[in-house]
């Protein structure tokens, strides 16, 4: 048994090497794959505990960068970091142990290297963990299967069934696999799986022709002229009062230095480290040198909200993106501006404040007492373009950003303060994500950060161009907007639900001979 738990462990963790910046895809195969075998024949507790070596292996692999932002920016000592990520980790792990303990419990109607069990008993219940996983405590919905498979074949699914869909074919996938790997294995000659392998041959080759269509097309008609700005003030100074006044002068030196007509500019998430109502200067000398020269900039800041413009004891504050520069004069609160709506837990609230609060109080991040944003706002509107925002965190959330999107989209937009992850491959994770959702949605993304990465990721989800990390530099690119609506932005969870619901019926369904 020990051997089968270190072997869990080893193949959880090597499914970190089928994300960025690997890219080796098909190890996302071999890992899923691998904890199917190890628990499709073992009993309940055996099966859990290989469940939860599994995901420790695989979330410590995948996100250890954590560590940084807790040790580094959170300033504890280096064994109370140790212990908090321990503890994140281990909750990670909670739910593919949970999806392994769901899967033996149902052993009763689905019998063990079953079609019913791996192929559609297990991609439901691997679902409904995962969705768990990314609903309680707001949820933390990091390193998701399909992610990986951003350059495989399947790729060709993310316009049509969207993440969720691609990270379900991809555990049927694996569920065929297991399946005619045991029957292949077996000495058995009464059963030969023709029809899993030809099912498995069908979900490779069906999105290779899905790649070929153009869901949405460039219209060349219309050109934007961007100038993202990459200030690259590091995460321990940025907060300092000390490095505001330096923070203002980077950024507002290469805007000025950017500015032209038609030009829209687009700084990083609370690029200003101060609250805007204390900034109503600075905001309305900007607001007044883009207008003067044509030009837009959408500009990070902390909202301070003062009820009737007083002190507040527990003042509403957002995490805000506001455009200057456009035909009326910047007045606070002007309107055009988005929210932040989904809030990290304990970098942005404290949930279950009156339990938790001492935890946030060790950490003391800056800034981690912020009401969230409506969850469907209106799009930002820049030098006559439409654009779909996230900050941060939000990128990743298909529904959230699939809420917001309208037919008159002309770009998705992100901005992001990537300093908290360090030199990791976090970073690199989180630039994947901003990909998927340009392919899912056939619009171009554009990705503002403050130490990187910034770049500029086509209606394909191809990066055509980005700034190399921590440096302070400006990425000038003109570029085209999209039409149309790929099947995933017309129907959203459509298609998704469906493959959910053929696979209860096949679980249901009586067998024929």
């Amino acid at each position: 048994m020990l051997k089968q738990i270190l072997l869990s462990f080893i193949f959880g963790a090597i499914a970190v090497f089928s994300y960025a910046p690997f890219h080796i895809w098909p190890l996302a195969f071999v890992a899923f794959a691998s904890l199917l075998w190890l628990i499709a024949d073992k009993p309940k507790k055996k099966a859990m505990l290989i469940g939860f070596s599994w995901g420790i292996g695989y979330f410590l692999s995948g996100a250890h960068w954590v560590y940084i932002s807790i040790k580094q920016y959170g300033e504890v000592p280096t064994p109370v970091a140790v212990i908090i990520l321990g503890l994140l980790i281990a909750y990670l792990a909670f739910y593919p142990m949970l999806f392994a303990l769901l899967l033996r419990v149902c052993d009763s109607f689905a019998p063990k290297f079953s079609i019913k069990q791996l192929v559609f008993l297990a991609p439901i219940l691997w679902q409904l963990t995962e969705f768990l996983r990314g609903y309680i405590l707001t949820g933390f919905a990091w390193l998701e299967v399909g992610y990986s498979q951003l350059d495989s074949p399947l790729r060709g699914y993310f316009p049509i069934v969207g993440i969720n869909g691609v990270t379900l074919i991809l555990t049927i996938c694996c569920g065929l696999v297991i399946y005619c790997l045991n029957m292949a294995l077996s000495r058995s000659t009464k059963k030969h799986p023709i029809g899993a392998i030809f099912a498995l041959f069908t979900l490779f080759i069906a999105p290779i022709s899905f790649n070929l269509i153009n869901w949405t097309t460039i219209d060349h008609s219309r050109s934007a002229d961007f100038s993202l700005i990459q200030g690259n003030i590091s995460q321990s100074l940025r907060w300092t009062r000390e490095q505001l006044n330096n923070t203002l002068q980077t950024y507002g030196s290469l805007t000025e230095q950017n500015l032209a007509k038609d030009k829209i500019i687009i700084w990083s998430e609370a690029s200003i480290t101060d609250y805007e109502i204390n900034q109503q200067p600075f905001l309305q000398f900007l607001d007044n040198e883009a207008r003067a020269n044509n030009s837009e900039i959408a500009v990070g800041i902390i909202d301070y909200r003062l009820e009737n413009y007083g002190y507040q004891e527990n003042p509403d504050i957002y995490n805000t993106l506001l455009v200057l520069g456009g035909k009326t004069p910047y007045q606070y609160p002007n309107t055009n501006r988005y929210q932040k709506h989904h809030l990290v837990p304990f970098g942005e609230f404290t949930p279950f404040e009156s339990l938790l609060d001492p935890i946030a109080q060790m950490l003391d991040i800056p800034m981690s007492s912020m009401q969230a944003g409506a969850e469907k706002q209106p799009p930002l509107e820049i030098k006559g373009f439409k654009f779909t925002t996230a900050i941060c965190y939000e990128v990743i959330l298909s529904d959230l950003i699939l809420k917001n999107f309208t037919a008159d989209t002309d770009f998705l937009l992100t901005v992001s303060n990537d300093a908290w992850f360090g030199n990791s491959i976090g970073p690199k994770q989180h630039l994947q994500m901003a990909q998927a959702r340009a392919l899912e949605f056939g619009r171009p993304m554009i990705r503002s950060t403050n130490t990187g990465i910034t770049a500029i990721i086509d209606h394909h989800g191809q990066i055509v161009k980005q700034l190399p990390q921590f440096q302070t530099q400006v990425l000038n690119y003109k570029l085209s907007p999209t039409v149309g609506l790929t099947p995933y932005a017309r129907f959203g969870n459509l298609s998704y639900y469906l493959i959910i619901s053929i696979l209860f019926i096949l679980i249901f369904v009586k067998n024929r001979r």
